[in-house]
């Protein structure tokens, strides 16, 4: 497995979810990936943080949904974060138009952490690492490999994450769809996608995607293990992809790669 020790600022460092029901989608990802498993107690008493760990490297967390989320009809869900100054980059993203979520605070000896929403309302995080890099482990089977927001604001999105992260959109050629990656200098961080009338009802967010060796084969676990194909495997210049549903409704896709990941 190829190991992480550091991220460059401005990159994606860490994946996380937030569960209506940690349990039941531990299960259910453990099982998909292989993750091992372990417990950190949330401050103040609000349960537990769960890493969740290839080979003992850390690959993506978990932890419960607090109960205002729930009560606000909010999903099971999965977060992308940024590695850089959390403070610097709340103040980018309001002076960018966008909207503070969480401001910047600190989990010691973790780091500090703050999450923004961009202007066509998907949430991002950003992480300052201190003992927790992020990820530990990328780019193999059951690490996390891509990252794109899908969203209505393609045009607003490419000003606001350029001034908060210093990213630049280049156009993708993809029939049928308005497609851009994401640059930092020359490195590819992740993808933009425009939403159209086929996303009705269906909110602005980031899409997390996990590497596989077999994406149908991952998708028919996928079911075998309670949750079910929000898209079924479908082929690409990059990979084959499936988009996949966690039992407690979080939104996730896999990729068997074609080539290896830009950056």
């Amino acid at each position: 497995m190829p190991h992480v020790d550091s991220h460059t600022a401005g990159t994606i460092n860490w994946v996380d979810m937030v569960s209506t029901d940690l349990d039941a989608a531990s299960a259910f990802y453990t099982g998909l990936f292989g993750w091992e498993t372990e417990d950190m107690p949330m401050p103040g008493g609000g349960g537990v943080y769960r890493f969740f760990r290839l080979g003992g490297r850390d690959a993506a967390a978990g932890g419960p949904m607090p109960p205002e989320m729930q009560a606000q009809g909010i999903p099971s869900h999965w977060n992308v974060w940024v590695a850089g100054d959390a403070d610097q980059a709340v103040e980018r993203a309001g002076a960018a138009g966008g909207q503070v979520l969480m401001a910047p605070m600190t989990l010691a000896p973790s780091g500090r952490l703050a999450m923004i929403a961009d202007p066509g309302g998907a949430a991002v995080g950003i992480w300052e690492a201190d003992q927790h890099i992020g990820a530990g482990v990328l780019d193999e089977p059951g690490a996390m490999t891509w990252y794109e927001v899908n969203t209505r604001a393609f045009e607003e999105n490419k000003r606001f994450y350029g001034e908060v992260f210093g990213w630049t959109a280049e156009p993708l050629e993809a029939p049928g769809v308005n497609y851009a990656t994401w640059k930092l200098g020359d490195r590819t961080v992740g993808g933009m996608l425009e939403m159209n009338d086929q996303w009705e009802g269906i909110p602005s967010s980031w899409m997390v995607y996990f590497a596989v060796t077999d994406t149908d084969e991952a998708a028919r676990r996928a079911t075998e293990l309670g949750g079910s194909v929000g898209a079924p495997p479908f082929d690409t210049a990059f990979g084959r992809i499936a988009v996949l549903v966690d039992p407690t409704g979080g939104h996730f896709s896999v990729v068997n790669p074609t080539q290896p990941p830009a950056g």
